[in-house]
C-alpha cells in the first residue's frame, strides 16, 4: 500500500499561496479605491474586495488544516513503522 501524503501537503500549500495572492490583490483594490480612483464611484466599491479577503482567509485556513492533517498522518505512519 502506497500513501502519497506529499500530494496532500503540496495541494494544501498551493491553496495557501493562492489565497494569500488573492488577499494581496483585494488589499491593493482597497488601497486604490481610497487613493487613486476617487472620481470613479464604481472603483470605490469596497464590499467586493472586503468579502473576498474574508473568503480567502477561510480558504487559507482550510488549506492549512489539510497541511496539518497530512503532517499528522505522516507522523503517525512513521511512529507505526518505527
Amino acid at each position: 500500500m502506497q500513501i502519497n501524503s506529499g500530494t496532500a501537503v503540496n495541494q494544501g500549500l498551493i491553496g495557501m499561496q493562492r489565497s494569500q495572492a488573492e488577499m494581496v490583490r483585494s488589499a491593493q483594490q482597497i488601497v486604490e479605491a481610497g487613493t487613486t480612483q476617487r472620481d470613479n464611484p464604481q472603483a470605490n466599491d469596497l464590499i467586493e474586495p472586503l468579502l473576498n479577503i474574508q473568503l480567502q482567509a477561510q480558504l487559507f485556513d482550510s488549506s492549512a488544516k489539510v497541511v496539518k492533517s497530512a503532517d499528522e498522518t505522516i507522523g503517525r505512519l512513521l511512529d507505526t513503522k518505527a
